[in-house]
């Protein structure tokens, strides 16, 4: 055989190569991420503006850089009435609304709108972060804050006694005790708790409880009269001790996101059972503990397959990716099912009821 021939042989091979990776890998991997399944728009079925809100002024205090987009809190105003967005951004001292100083987190910018609107506070402000698929917002509440805010009842934040909740009900480990004030550098286990006995001190003149407990992670809603039990001086001292604290921006959110029950309500422990929390506040009514942790159980096996559909397993193990797309779609479907269950149960529950009002 030629040299020439050779060649073109090689060449061939190289050629039906590429077009067997090209059609049996890359082009089925590409066709399931550019194309995924259509599934009913469970988001937006569950999404409704409550009646029993439509009186209630609300501000939703958004923490954010300049990069940040925000544009997923548009579609809120057509399902929260009265509904302002006060954006601050913490390193940007052009922006409307600002921090004084670009650090301390979310924490820095939330004490600037609790002081500057002290005198012109809402019926309801709602502190969150950025992002609009945050990791520590959980799957019964489809880890999205358009859909849980859209699904809070604002009004029983006004009605029920201390005026906060947190919007995160998972607390697993974290109740009943999650902090031990008593540490210190020489044996803490988290790493914020031997800061919090200097903490406390710099911003209440209450005695330190020995334990801090709750769910994270510094996103909450909460009442004018919540807001106003304290005088405006509380959030100037917070304030001023954010800005000239040598502490890093990670151990100030840290420390922040333990107190916020203490600063609105007083109490040290913020524990409230996940699947009473979650029917009361977000009218979404499993059953029964056990029912609750199934789905649970059932997001945290979407996610793990998640990662065995991603573009490049796919284009790596096309078989195994694809069976792994039939089970997440099926469990998927499960999902649906089980939340929408949940949903018309809490629906259903409230009517029975009747109205808070």
């Amino acid at each position: 055989m030629s040299k020439k021939s050779v060649k073109l042989s090689v060449l061939a091979a190289i050629f039906i190569s590429l077009v067997y990776l090209a059609t049996d890998r890359v082009w089925p991997a590409i066709k399931y991420h550019a194309f995924p399944r259509p599934r009913p728009a469970l988001l937006h079925e569950l999404q409704h503006p409550s009646p029993t809100q439509n009186n209630l002024t609300v501000n939703l205090v958004v923490a954010s850089t300049a990069e940040d987009d925000i544009s997923w809190t548009d579609k809120l105003y057509s399902r929260i009435p009265n509904l302002t967005v006060l954006r601050y951004v913490s390193d940007s001292q052009t922006s409307g609304l600002h921090p004084p100083v670009a650090k301390g987190r979310e924490a820095l910018m939330y004490f600037t709108y609790l002081h500057d609107f002290y005198d012109h506070l809402p019926d309801i402000s709602i502190f969150v972060h950025a992002e609009e698929t945050p990791w520590h917002l959980e799957g019964t509440l489809l880890q999205n804050t358009s859909f849980a805010l859209s699904q809070l009842d604002l009004m029983r934040v006004v009605v029920e006694r201390r005026g906060y909740f947190n919007l995160r009900v998972t607390w697993r480990a974290a109740c009943p005790a999650w902090i031990d004030t008593r540490k210190t550098f020489e044996n803490w286990e988290k790493q914020e708790e031997p800061y919090m006995p200097q903490a406390w001190a710099a911003n209440f003149d209450d005695p330190v409880p020995d334990i801090l407990a709750g769910p994270c992670c510094s996103q909450f809603v909460v009442s004018r009269t919540a807001i106003q039990r304290r005088p405006r001086e509380q959030y100037e001292r917070s304030m001023k001790w954010l800005v000239e604290t040598s502490w890093s921006d990670q151990i100030v959110g840290r420390v922040w996101e333990h107190m916020w029950p203490w600063l609105f309500k007083s109490e040290a422990k913020d524990c409230a059972p996940e699947r009473e929390s979650l029917c009361r506040m977000y009218s979404v009514c499993f059953e029964d503990d056990r029912q609750l942790e199934a789905y649970k159980e059932l997001w945290e096996e979407r996610e793990r397959l998640k990662e065995k559909v991603s573009f490049l397993r796919a284009s790596w193990a096309p078989r195994t990716a694809t069976e792994a797309r039939k089970k997440m779609d099926e469990v998927g479907d499960e999902i649906e099912r089980q939340l929408s269950r949940a949903w018309e149960d809490g629906r259903a529950s409230k009517a029975e009821a009747g109205s808070l009002r």
